[in-house]
């Protein structure tokens, strides 16, 4: 994974659950569910514990694919996971396959109860409620209003002509990366390769992910100056569900 995908970061991240806090509780859920399930009979089968560093970063595809080596083997399709996430997804998917009775101690006859909500709502207990429509909507809208800086409609029509240099015409990454002629197939094709090899060395050589980072940080700073009581109550909340996650693994 090259060094500028795994340092993307955006003020935002202040605010939200990144996916090592979302490990952290799944993991003290599912300590509070085997408990509860071990007291009706039944054994639980873990999730991995939480890992110590990202294998792969929230941000790493948010500006498209940036590195070389991922563009000349997937194009735009998304690498297998890495051994850590692929060992949760196998639990999951074992657990949808659970015998009957076993299932609904733990999640209930509807699928919204039983011991896995019992825990949820522990872990839960005492932490501010969260709109998380209002922060997705801060997030989305940041987003877009950052493609719109003059910095990076100058980068963007920058790129574009680099690539219809080579061959290729998009007007920004992210219809290149969203071509529907790559959804067609689980393969990647040779033109999808060839695309996305295009669509980094511009990238490169326009520094289009540096401008497009900057401004998408200074519209995100814009948003919470705006908004700091709003702000407050997202941080607030997601340290406070975090302090009872940890305070569980702590204890179990």
């Amino acid at each position: 994974m090259s060094a500028e995908a795994r340092s993307l970061t955006v003020p935002f991240d202040a605010f939200t659950l990144s996916r090592l806090d979302i490990q952290t509780i799944e993991y003290a859920e599912d300590l509070l569910t085997r408990a509860c399930m071990r007291a009706a009979g039944f054994d639980w089968e873990m999730l991995p514990p939480p890992a110590s560093t990202d294998s792969d970063p929230m941000h790493r595809r948010r500006y498209g694919v940036i590195e070389p080596e991922v563009a000349e083997r997937y194009g735009y399709h998304l690498p297998p996971l890495a051994p850590d996430q692929r060992a949760r997804e196998q639990v999951w998917r074992r657990r949808e396959a659970l015998p009957l009775a076993r299932r609904r101690t733990a999640y209930g006859p509807d699928g919204q109860g039983g011991c896995r909500r019992t825990a949820r709502l522990r872990v839960a207990e005492g932490v501010p409620a969260l709109d998380q429509q209002q922060l997705n909507s801060y997030i989305g809208s940041t987003f877009t209003a950052s493609q719109r800086m003059p910095a990076v409609m100058a980068a963007f029509e920058a790129w574009s002509r680099c690539m219809s240099g080579k061959g290729f015409t998009y007007d920004t990454p992210l219809a290149a990366a969203g071509d529907p002629a790559w959804m067609k197939s689980d393969l990647t094709s040779p033109r999808e390769i060839a695309v996305a090899v295009a669509d980094v060395e511009c990238k490169q050589t326009t520094g289009l992910v540096a401008v497009w980072s900057a401004a998408d940080k200074a519209v995100q700073l814009d948003a919470i100056a705006a908004h700091r009581g709003d702000f407050d109550r997202f941080r607030d909340a997601r340290d406070a569900e975090l302090r009872a996650a940890r305070r569980i693994i702590g204890n179990g």
